[in-house]
């Protein structure tokens, strides 16, 4: 059996979640050979941050933000914009507009779309749109931003995948549009898992975003909304980590006889450690430096501790993903007076880390279903975490609880469950209810068994 995995700037040249989870994967199916393409916005040489598992046949690198030169091919004709133009301009339904892509999709797989960017039909679009909505911003400005809109989902749906028995996109976004063109153009069989819900990450970035006029934020968050609508359409099963991202995969249309949820899993035994005696109150973050992890959040709710616990210190474990969102922390750190308490640690032997831990803080504003969480668990660690995406799932479970939930941003409840924990035996109590949490629903056997079958199922 042969899957072709897409993914989009993670594996496996950058570290994290996703990227530690597919790697997971494959080396626990060493029966199945694994395909790796990654979409990326250049074909700079990057460094491979994993070791790459045997079964790993070949590594692809897609660069989907620039021209590129796809040879002969039969041109698609430009009247299919006007088509889809049309069905925008007098419906704004996102799951009948993705309806109508779907079926343009399946015309023309196979076919040079980019050349269709030439075309009269589509000029005369872009003419029309112009004159509708922005005749009062800069043509020029406004091209290029329908350029950069729409060469990345064509570029990635113009690439046609080598033949497998199954496309696996570990998520809805440019990777998925790959995975579409191999399922239709080699008629075999799509899965997506969704780790995060792909057009609510992507629209909350916009949202907050400089680079992004705001007049083009409404056009770029719809157009996100159809690839998810879109994706959900053509995929074969559809798999989410835990009940509450499915129901936004319904709301763009997903069909629920599809849809499945297999947690994430991990290597209890592994993580089965024992605490090390050490000094002082130690709290840990785990993860990358990246504004989505919110870590400033962190820094304000470790400046009350402090002023409780004079000894507690605030390590940071990971490699940084924003070198400007790692300045702005020194300087968060500087003006708190927090030097001596805060320390970046970069990327780390979790196993190592987690018996120096007292507990875990995870900060972020957008999460899947962390694997930080379910390491720190197994390992008996507390947890103190945002309530974002499938967090408070796992850490609140059987009339257990595996640490403190808080909303996202704030601080003084955050601060509030880390001074609480400061209790040992209080610690102690919870680290437990964690490791039956993990061992009872997040085992990596459980997890691999769950993907075997659906591969064993959709290969047919």
């Amino acid at each position: 059996m042969k899957v072709c995995v897409m993914v989009e700037g993670t594996y496996p040249y950058v570290t994290g979640g996703v990227s530690s989870w597919l790697q997971v994967l494959m080396e626990n199916l060493p029966e199945v050979e694994f395909s790796i393409y990654h979409l990326a916005p250049d074909l700079k040489e990057k460094e491979v941050k994993y070791k790459i598992p045997r079964n790993v046949s070949s590594i692809n690198v897609l660069n989907i933000f620039s021209e590129v030169e796809w040879g002969p091919r039969k041109k698609a004709p430009g009247e299919y914009f006007r088509e889809i133009y049309e069905r925008v301009l007098y419906n704004q339904n996102v799951i009948k507009i993705a309806s109508v892509v779907a079926d343009i999709m399946e015309k023309i797989v196979g076919k040079d779309v980019i050349a269709a960017m030439k075309s009269k039909e589509f000029w005369d679009v872009l003419i029309d749109v112009y004159n509708r909505f922005f005749e009062k911003e800069s043509f020029i400005e406004y091209f290029w931003t329908i350029r950069n809109l729409l060469l990345p989902f064509l570029n990635s749906f113009q690439f046609i995948p080598e033949k497998c028995d199954i496309y696996h996109s570990v998520t809805t976004g440019y990777a998925s549009l790959t995975a579409i063109s191999g399922k239709l153009y080699h008629g075999t069989k799509l899965l997506i898992t969704e780790h995060g819900i792909y057009h609510r990450e992507r629209e909350r970035e916009i949202l907050t975003s400089s680079f992004v006029k705001e007049i083009y934020k409404k056009l770029w968050i719809g157009f996100f909304k159809v690839i998810s609508a879109v994706s959900y359409q053509f995929s074969d099963r559809l798999v989410t980590l835990f009940e509450k991202n499915q129901l936004f995969q319904l709301e763009l249309g997903a069909d629920r006889r599809k849809m499945m949820i297999i947690p994430n899993g991990i290597d209890v035994d592994r993580f089965d450690l024992q605490k090390e005696a050490h000094p002082g109150y130690v709290i840990g973050f785990v993860g990358r430096i990246s504004r989505i992890k919110d870590l400033k959040t962190a820094i304000k709710s470790i400046r009350i501790v402090k002023d409780e616990i004079p000894e507690v210190r605030f390590m940071i474990v990971g490699p940084v993903e924003d070198e400007e969102y790692e300045e702005e922390l020194l300087s968060e750190i500087e003006i708190l007076g927090l030097e001596d308490t805060v320390e970046f640690l970069g990327l780390q032997d979790t196993k190592e880390f987690y018996p120096k831990m007292d507990v875990l803080l995870l900060s972020s504003v957008s999460e899947g279903q962390p694997l930080v969480i379910l390491e720190a668990m197994a390992s008996g660690t507390p947890v103190v975490t945002t309530d974002v995406g499938g967090c408070k799932e796992m850490v609140e479970k059987d009339s257990e609880k595996a640490g403190f939930v808080v909303k996202p941003k704030d601080y003084i409840s955050m601060a509030e469950s880390l001074i609480e924990l400061r209790d040992g035996k209080l610690r102690e109590k919870i680290g437990e209810a964690g490791r039956r949490i993990v061992r009872k629903h997040y085992s990596l056997d459980k997890m691999i068994s769950a993907y075997k079958r659906l591969y064993e199922e959709l290969a047919g």
